[in-house]
Order: structure tokens, then C-alpha cells, then sequence
């Protein structure tokens, strides 16, 4: 396919060159694509880009807001990893990944549309078998529809079934896992309601269960529900509080403690917002419910803060990220204290993404600033401990990757991160990113070793 990406790559790049004195360009191009609004583009006058015909297709000549729009996206991801899961499995891994995503949203009217997505998952020169997250050569990622019942000039109410993905608040605990080849999905029902200055939704789902060859299913032993309700202070949507609540039941959970059947319950809030030059981000979040026999009670806390020199040359920021997340204090007291981050964002510390925010401590100093145009480079240092020392320290999937033992070190690491982002123009997206994670007594003791990650990432998009 390296031939397809340069013609692709090509074709952008001259279909849309930019420069100060062109109008303002369409919305960013999002995570979950079904959540851009192209119906702007009815007025032909504001067309500034080659993609633009394929982004707004009228369907009626008397209602714009019947319409049809396309989009797709191409991806080549590069991952080179020194001892991949704490050199625990194989010494090194190094794998090309292909992403290639094409989907038709189709508006008939304003009180009904239908978004369907396509997507082709590929890896290759990887020294172990992949994940089903990496290796889907061609599937269905989301196939919904919308209907309306209930629109006036101050609220919406959007009905939503089928295949969709969800990314709420931050992402600490649903979002997109844009990372790997195949992102989350889920099946089932979705309200949507929204008036200025509130959002508000609720959901029943069943999160989809990938399959490397044949359509993906549901995963039959897992049913995730929950309510999520967002208030801005702001009309630009700067600042604001989120309340929530998430539910989830899942069959043959497995914890350090053991494996057992979970109900649990998540009740949450998030507080955010910027004010001169000052950024900050606050989470908080209780569990409770059952595992086995066991009654749950877990946590976490999370603090996101900074500030940058807006008018400065470069735009420097500092920041700082401070989480807790909770592990088991004692495995047969009848309390399961892991902490379960659901369906939480990949590359939750760094792009590295070789955590799961279960029974960790951790503080994130960074400094980011941009030294061109449409260009970020940031660094930081995040300090890792185990939250308990009875408790395992868990990969992403949430599989055991360094056992709870006898080992007291709560110290777990020291990982430096260093990112760079340019966004060529609208179209192409370059990043990369080199993480090194310094291990010590406790991942030793269990026979590991110190990690290190690079990555190299091109997203072409229309």
C-alpha cells in the first residue's frame, strides 16, 4: 500500500494548500467522525477546499438539509518496542500498522440520518500474534441511526440505535482507543439531548467484540449502561461540570484477587474549564457493586493542570497531571479494590500506552510549546507507584502483566516521553513519539526489564 498512501498523500496536500489569506476552514477533523457538521457547506460560496463537493451532496434542491457527505481516513502507524510488556514475553517487537476507514453520512432532513463506517485493520513483521484490536482486514466499525423526535429552536432530543462509539468527558473511562488499528465500538441505544448550555445523554450497550476474520460481534458477557450530564458556563465551551453515572456487568472478570462475575457502578464528576492562561482539569470517581462474593469499593482522583504563555513566541505551557487509582489492599478481606477504568482513552500516560490506571500512583510534570505553525513538541517526566503492594499491575486489556508478590517496593518506574505533532495541512497529520520507561526493584524482582517505545505516525484524512 505504500503506493496508494504517496498518491493519496499527493493529491491532499495540492487539493488544499493553505495559506493566511484563505477563508476559515471547516471544523477539525474529530476522533469520531460522525460527530462533524458539514451542513455549512450548502452555500457553495464558502467551498475553499478540492474535498468540498464530497463533503455536502445535496439530495433535494429545495432543502439543504438533505444531504449526503463522505469521509475516510488512512493511517500508517510504525511501533518499535524494546522489551514489550517489561521484556516478560519477547526482548523486542517492531510491526507496521495500516488503518483505512471509509464511511457515508446521509441527512434526510433534520429528524432522521444514517452513518455507516467501514474499516481494514492491517499489521505486519510482528514477532507475536496480534491482538483482534490489530488485525481486522475488513469490517463494520459503526452503522447507526438517528431519529429526532423532539427538535425546536432550544433543545434536541436524538434517538440513536445501532454500532456507535462513545468518548465522554476527558476519556478516562470511554473513549475512542484510537491508538490500536481498531477503536471501541458498542451496539445498542443511545439519548442524546442537548440546549444550550447543557448536554445530556444515557445508553445501553453491549461493546462490540473484534474477530480478525469475520464480522465483529458483541461481547456477550459484558452489558455497559450509564447516564452522563454536562453543564457549560461558557458558550465557547470552556469550562463546565460533568456528573455521571456508568454501570457495567461482565462475566469471568480477572483481578490478583481471582476471577469471578462483576457488577459494578461508577458515579463520577469532572470539573474543567480555563481562565488567563490557566488550564485545569478534575476528575473524581467511586465504585461499588460486586465481584464474586465480593463487595467492591474502589476509586480514583485525577488532577490535569497548567498554564501557557499564549502570547508568547512558541505558546510554552507547563503542566502537571496527578492521578490515584486504587488497588486491592487485601485479597481475601471480601473487598475488591481495583480500581476498573472501563473503557478508559489509550495512551492514557503516554503513547507507549503499557499501563492500565489500576493500583497506580502517578505525577505527569510536563512542558509543551510550538516552534512552527500547526506544529507541538512537548516532554515530560511521569514518576510511577504501586498504589498497594498486594495488588497486580495490569496491562491495557486489563490482563495481569507483573503479579502482586512479596516484593514491598511500591516504586514501579520513571518514564520520560518526548511527542512531536505537526499538522502538515487540514489533510495530513505527522507525529511521533519516543517514550523510555526505567524500571526498578519490583519489575526486576519478577524478572522484567526497563521498556522502550517509539512510534511514527501518518493520518491522512477527507
Amino acid at each position: 500500500m505504500r503506493w496508494a498512501t504517496a498518491i493519496l498523500l499527493f493529491s491532499i496536500i495540492g487539493a488544499s494548500a493553505e495559506d493566511e489569506e484563505t477563508p476559515k476552514p471547516p471544523p477539525a477533523f474529530l476522533p469520531l467522525r460522525f460527530n462533524e457538521d458539514y451542513s455549512r457547506l450548502a452555500d457553495t460560496k464558502v467551498h475553499i477546499d478540492a474535498f468540498d463537493p464530497l463533503k455536502y451532496l445535496r439530495l433535494r434542491a429545495d432543502d439543504p438539509t438533505w444531504y449526503l457527505s463522505f469521509g475516510g481516513e488512512l493511517r500508517e502507524r510504525v511501533e518499535l518496542i524494546s522489551n514489550p510488556n517489561f521484556g516478560l514475553d519477547v526482548p523486542r517487537d517492531g510491526y507496521l500498522l495500516q488503518r483505512i476507514t471509509l464511511e457515508a453520512d446521509i441527512h434526510l432532513g433534520q429528524r432522521f440520518r444514517f452513518f455507516v463506517e467501514g474499516i481494514s485493520g492491517l499489521i505486519r513483521d510482528e514477532n507475536t500474534p496480534p491482538p483482534p484490536p490489530q488485525d481486522d482486514p475488513i469490517d463494520l466499525q459503526f452503522a447507526f441511526v438517528d431519529m429526532v423526535p423532539w427538535l425546536d429552536d432550544i433543545q434536541k432530543l436524538t434517538i440513536r440505535a445501532g454500532r456507535f462509539g462513545m468518548s465522554l468527558g476527558s476519556g478516562r473511562l470511554v473513549a475512542t482507543r484510537a491508538a490500536p488499528n481498531i477503536p471501541f465500538k458498542f451496539d445498542g441505544v443511545e439519548l442524546l439531548y442537548d440546549r444550550e448550555g447543557w448536554e445530556a445523554l444515557a445508553f445501553l450497550t453491549r461493546p462490540g467484540k473484534e474477530r480478525a476474520y469475520g464480522f465483529d460481534t458483541e461481547d456477550y458477557d459484558t452489558t455497559f449502561w450509564g447516564a452522563y450530564l454536562t453543564h457549560w458556563f461558557d458558550t465557547k465551551h470552556q469550562g463546565g461540570l460533568d456528573l455521571y453515572y456508568l454501570g457495567l456487568a461482565r462475566e469471568n472478570s480477572v483481578y490478583a484477587s481471582g476471577k469471578a462475575d462483576q457488577h459494578r457502578h461508577s458515579l463520577g464528576s469532572r470539573y474543567f474549564g480555563e481562565y488567563a492562561g490557566w488550564d485545569w482539569n478534575l476528575e473524581g470517581v467511586v465504585q461499588f457493586g460486586s465481584f464474586g462474593s465480593d463487595r467492591i469499593f474502589a476509586w480514583t482522583g485525577s488532577v490535569d493542570a497548567g498554564y501557557s504563555w499564549k502570547e508568547t513566541a512558541g505558546k510554552p505551557r507547563l503542566g502537571v497531571k496527578f492521578d490515584v487509582a486504587s488497588g486491592d489492599r487485601n485479597p481475601t478481606d471480601g473487598r475488591q479494590e481495583s480500581f476498573d477504568p472501563l473503557f478508559f482513552k489509550s495512551g492514557y500516560f503516554n503513547d507507549a500506552s503499557l499501563l492500565r490506571p489500576s493500583n497506580v500512583i502517578d505525577i505527569h510534570p510536563s512542558i509543551s510549546f510550538e516552534p512552527a505553525r500547526r506544529m507541538e513538541v512537548s516532554a515530560g517526566v511521569d514518576v510511577f507507584w504501586r498504589y498497594s503492594t498486594q495488588d497486580a499491575i495490569y496491562d491495557p486489556p486489563g490482563f495481569i502483566q507483573v503479579p502482586g508478590t512479596n516484593n514491598r517496593s511500591r516504586y514501579l518506574g520513571t518514564a520520560l516521553d518526548v511527542n512531536v505533532s505537526w499538522r502538515v495541512q487540514r489533510h495530513a497529520l505527522l507525529s511521533s513519539s519516543y517514550v523510555y520507561f526505567f524500571t526498578d526493584n519490583f519489575v526486576h524482582s519478577a524478572g522484567g526489564n526497563g521498556v522502550g517505545f517509539f512510534s511514527a505516525t501518518l493520518q491522512l484524512e477527507f
